[in-house]
């Protein structure tokens, strides 16, 4: 009977013992996640969460560092926050620095290429090489490629007779890669043209131009609204921008991303934030638990895009649009101004 007792205590101390030994072994990860703007502004906040789901079930543990570049310029702030970027990087030494969009990259990314610091980075326009990612043995990540010709084709079911364009920006370098891909992407449109391209840097110049351009072309795609200044050389707030321009421009505008849809544009094929940072968290995931080389992981891009129209918008310019186009769309209604 004593021998029995005994052999049931092992058989349980053996049983109970190795869940905690397998528990105890699970490793945990640092990632160290900078933001080009900010964690309320919903672009950011989707990459996030798509690139935590696209890690999965891994013990992670995150710091965050929001450059904020979106609502402020001033240089000071921004160095201090790099400077706080690199105190962590430095002290906590992360296992992944992830970036999304493109200043995180310019500030941040771009010092540590080919260092021993693995990096993932989403939601970037510029052309990788300019920060050296090409070849990087450390870097891999998601290019924010625009949905240009599907944008177009999508704007002229909804108003067919478009044949002239102009395109505004602000002084942002993130355009220069935006225009060169819409430049390129131009030769297979049929009978459409660019007419005018505009850098805008004040608000008294981004007012002129609107007007002047209500006789001079068909539909407007309104790209760089943020970094624009007004007389007094303050940031003026895009929101503000986006309703003066839906309150004053009898045109069909169009842009990309669908938080401009919900402050008064007509119509975008948005970029998915949510499909960035999951492409990206997969990939951070074959590099921290199945010890992949960030280098061996091809650059990628996202391809889904998801049409979107703001009907108050189309009311507003006497456009009738289709029903059967409408079931095709995310159609939102107002603008975010009035809500």
């Amino acid at each position: 009977m004593l021998t029995k007792v005994i052999r049931i205590s092992l058989v349980l101390i053996v049983c109970t013992a190795f869940p905690l030994a397998t528990i105890a072994e699970e490793p945990s990860y640092r990632i160290l996640h900078v933001m080009s703007y900010h964690q309320s502004w919903k672009w950011n906040s989707e990459q996030l969460k798509g690139f935590k789901d696209g890690v999965g079930d891994l013990n992670v543990e995150y710091k965050i560092i929001e450059l904020d570049t979106k609502r402020q310029s001033d240089p000071e702030e921004i160095a201090q926050k790099v400077n706080d970027a690199e105190n962590i990087i430095k002290e906590w030494q992360p296992n992944l620095l992830y970036t999304n969009d493109d200043n995180a990259q310019k500030y941040v990314a771009e010092p540590y290429v080919n260092s021993s610091l693995p990096i993932v980075f989403s939601g970037v326009n510029r052309d990788p090489s300019e920060y050296g990612f090409i070849g990087a043995k450390n870097v891999t990540g998601v290019m924010e490629y625009e949905h240009f010709l599907p944008t177009l084709n999508y704007l002229r079911k909804i108003t067919p007779d478009i044949h002239k364009l102009a395109v505004i920006v602000d002084s942002d370098p993130t355009w220069k890669g935006v225009m060169s891909r819409m430049r390129a992407n131009l030769k297979h449109t049929d009978g459409v043209e660019v007419t005018d391209w505009l850098l805008v840097r004040t608000l008294d110049d981004y007012k002129s131009s609107i007007k002047e351009l209500q006789d001079k072309v068909d539909a407007i795609a309104l790209l760089g609204v943020f970094n624009i200044k007004d007389s007094a050389g303050n940031d003026v707030n895009y929101e503000e921008l986006l309703q003066w321009t839906a309150e004053n421009s009898n045109l069909p505008d169009f842009s990309f991303w669908e938080s401009r849809v919900d402050r008064g544009t007509l119509c975008v094929v948005a970029v998915s934030g949510y499909e960035q940072g999951l492409i990206a968290g997969q990939m951070a995931r074959k590099i921290l638990k199945d010890k992949v080389s960030p280098g061996s992981i091809g650059i990628s891009q996202s391809t889904k895009g998801q049409p979107m129209l703001n009907i108050t918008r189309a009311k507003a310019l006497g456009i009738k649009v289709d029903v059967n186009l409408l079931l095709e769309s995310t159609v939102k209604q107002g603008y975010a101004w009035s809500k």
